[in-house]
């Protein structure tokens, strides 16, 4: 058991809050809190300050949020105690400051495969036979696909832009006036 009264008078300078009463009432708070970091985690003094500068500084995490020690102008409690503690215990064993639950940053990354022209004529003809005209299908990429194999002729190409174009360009076009005529 590590004797913490100094250290945990120093918490309320640190993270902000009111210091502790100096009455009876004061000093239970202190012994209370004392007694729960001994009972719960039995950190020393050095520890302790470590843990709440860490939570000051937002380096810990608990829950996938981050520990926040605000007690709004309140009294030190044990419950910000409680957070701060277990997230801290939660870096030491983690090694970081690790998030837990849903966050997106930590997600592995899905590789990328860029889509092939036959698959994009594939895609473009089951939208033309579901839905009769390709509304976001990639039709720039199925045109290549048809072209490559002499399917369609080659367009003249007025570039504009490439939404416009996969929209409403000649490749469009193309590639929507083979399929009205070969898929159907």
């Amino acid at each position: 058991m590590y004797n913490l009264i100094a250290t945990i008078t120093e918490l309320p300078k640190l993270i902000g809050c009111a210091d502790f009463p100096n009455s009876p009432q004061g000093m239970q708070l202190i012994k209370l809190i004392n007694d729960f970091i001994n009972s719960e985690y039995q950190y020393n003094g050095s520890q302790v300050k470590e843990a709440f500068t860490m939570a000051v500084k937002r380096e810990l995490y608990l829950d996938g949020r981050r520990v926040d020690p605000s007690t709004f102008g309140q009294h030190l409690s044990v419950n910000v105690v409680g957070q701060v503690l277990t997230a801290y215990k939660i870096h030491k064993r983690n090694g970081l400051s690790s998030t837990t639950g849903y966050n997106y940053n930590q997600l592995p990354e899905r590789p990328f495969k860029k889509i092939t022209p036959l698959e994009a004529y594939e895609l473009c003809a089951k939208f033309y036979k579901q839905d009769g005209v390709l509304i976001n299908a990639p039709v720039n990429i199925a045109y290549e696909y048809l072209l490559s194999n002499k399917l369609v002729n080659k367009v003249e190409e007025v570039k504009t832009d490439r939404l416009q174009d996969n929209f409403d360009g000649k490749k469009y076009r193309a590639v929507q006036f083979y399929l009205s005529k070969n898929v159907v």
